[in-house]
């Protein structure tokens, strides 16, 4: 299949995710939909970064109306998982289980609020033009360089990936995992659209940037839940919080200590693929 050819059809699938799943966020009742909207929002933008040799700017504004989707469907999702996650905590911390519900009810609260912001935001013009717009785009894609490889895209992703994980050091502060996390994101979307084409090999690249991608996303959420439990806890939850910060820092730990097995992992998918 011609790049371009498979490059819509990837797009196509993640518009028609967001309109499917756009009732669901409304209502709010199934977390999983706001789930299937956020993924949508990423992979799309995700794609139209690693085909800009191939697009060039034909999608640039469409890029910059999903970055904003994104920014503002964010924070509901990450509340949703951190909600979610520290409730399975919170059922082990008696007899201190009152101060952990103390801070879900505070996070719950938040939720509430960005939720009202984000429905809002899906009932302004704005989100039905990007939704017309990402509708009107597809059709007219054109490749503006026919010499562009997929497979050359995927592979400029990895060699980024590469690059930003040769730069950690034995014991890397949060962040720059965090960054390595996002080159991990993008090397997968770019391996997925050329396994479209260039089959089993790189779709294999695809899977272990994935489990890359998802380890070091588990390092993140424990960094940003011991983050806001610090920050929400009070009086009747310090015990609470105290113990949830020891099991997210236990959390840290375990998927640093899984860093290099996945590294390898990918390196080998990488060695077959390229």
């Amino acid at each position: 299949m011609p790049a371009i050819d498979s490059l819509r059809a990837l797009l196509k699938r993640q518009l028609h995710e967001l309109e499917s799943s756009e009732a669901g966020v409304r209502e709010g009742a199934d977390p999983e939909e706001l789930h299937r909207f956020r993924v949508a929002t990423r992979r799309s933008r995700a794609l139209i970064r690693a085909s800009r040799p191939l697009l060039r700017d034909q999608l640039a504004t469409l890029d910059r109306e999903l970055r904003w989707l994104g920014g503002i469907s964010g924070p509901v999702r990450d509340l949703d998982v951190l909600i979610e996650h520290l409730r399975g905590l919170v059922e082990q911390l008696d007899p201190d289980q009152a101060g952990g519900e103390a801070i879900i009810a505070a996070l719950e609260r938040e939720r509430l609020r960005q939720r009202e912001t984000l429905v809002a935001a899906i009932d302004t013009e704005r989100y039905r033009e990007l939704i017309a717009r990402f509708e009107e785009a597809l059709p007219g894609l054109a490749s503006q360089d026919r010499g562009v490889s997929v497979t050359r895209l995927a592979r400029k992703e990895f060699e980024r990936l590469r690059s930003a994980y040769g730069e950690l050091g034995d014991n890397p502060p949060d962040e720059e995992l965090h960054a390595v996390r996002i080159r991990a994101k993008h090397a997968r979307y770019a391996a997925e659209l050329a396994a479209r084409s260039e089959g089993q090999p790189l779709a294999s690249l695809a899977n272990a940037a994935r489990d890359l991608h998802d380890l070091i996303g588990d390092h993140q959420d424990a960094v940003v839940a011991e983050q806001r439990v610090r920050a929400l806890a009070g009086d009747e939850s310090r015990l609470a919080a105290g113990r949830i910060v020891e099991l997210e820092r236990a959390r840290k730990a375990q998927a640093r200590a899984g860093l290099a097995a996945a590294w390898r992992n990918l390196q080998r998918a990488a060695a077959k693929a390229f």
